[in-house]
């Protein structure tokens, strides 16, 4: 189930203002995938970085770093990694499918880019668009269909207002509501809540945004996850990179001797996020 109101394929780079106005002052990638020259591996525009992560929750605290490769609005390749060595896991996710592999035990899992296998294996009820969006700091709904206004509320100084402008998502089984200090500018943080009853399913930070013309990416993130009494923080170690990257990569062929198996970070207690004793420790 998506945050989208529909099927996990729209986002990303979604606009952010009624008429084609983005908060983010047009700055969302170019996702059209180039032409490649006779012989050459299809590309697309996208971006890459590493980033250093830490998760805190009821189980305890743990670090973990995670390499990136996106191309919006729904490609996504993650590679965690520990103290030392390769990637401890890989998942990649093109479109509704999804590869992931283990090569600590050469196992290998097949399954669609569902909101609830990404929970079960991040510890965020989020399809690959919605994690998309979230590591861009861009709204999570479909282009061209959220709405902003603006906010007021008085100021601590006598006869003076305080002026915000507040990003929602078209109302479904969750509802999406972010925050910009000015219009064309950069998200400052999001709220996502279930449908029905309104309770938040997490809340996000951003920080630290590139400067300069062009796309813009948060280089630290906050994620809190009160179901999970949990949060995550995220940020930037190298990058991010913006240029063409190989299509192939999210759709990865499966190592000669690998298994197939459903892949859990612990059998209790699931999400690399938010779990002691994941393949990200």
């Amino acid at each position: 189930m998506s945050w989208r109101g529909g099927p996990v394929a729209a986002a990303g780079a979604a606009a952010l203002c009624v008429a084609g106005m983005a908060c983010a002052g047009g700055r969302s990638l170019e996702t059209t995938a180039t032409s490649p020259p006779p012989g050459s591996v299809p590309s697309a525009r996208g971006y890459r970085a590493l980033l250093r992560g830490q998760w805190e929750g009821q189980e305890g605290k743990g670090r973990f770093r995670m390499a990136v490769s996106i191309v919006p609005p729904d490609r996504l390749r993650l590679e965690f990694f520990g103290p030392m060595g390769g990637p401890r896991l890989v998942l990649a996710a093109a479109a509704e499918s999804m590869v992931v592999l283990r090569p600590a035990d050469r196992s290998f899992e097949r399954s669609n880019t569902t909101s609830s296998a990404l929970d079960r294996l991040l510890g965020m009820p989020v399809g690959a668009a919605d994690f998309v969006a979230l590591l861009q700091g861009t709204p999570m709904c479909p282009a061209g269909t959220a709405r902003v206004d603006v906010k007021t509320r008085p100021a601590a100084t006598f006869g003076r207002t305080v002026a915000w402008y507040e990003v929602t998502c078209p109302p479904g089984d969750f509802r999406y509501e972010a925050r910009c200090a000015e219009r064309g500018g950069t998200l400052l943080g999001a709220t996502v809540r279930e449908g029905i009853s309104g309770a938040i399913i997490l809340e996000v930070e951003y920080g630290d945004y590139e400067k300069g013309l062009g796309p813009r990416w948060p280089r630290q993130i906050r994620v809190r996850l009160p179901r999970r009494g949990a949060s995550v923080t995220l940020a930037a170690v190298e990058g991010p990179w913006s240029g063409d990257i190989p299509e192939t990569i999210f759709t990865p062929e499966i190592p000669e001797g690998f298994q197939e198996k459903t892949i859990d970070p612990t059998p209790d207690a699931p999400g690399l996020f938010t779990t002691e004793g994941s393949p990200t420790n």
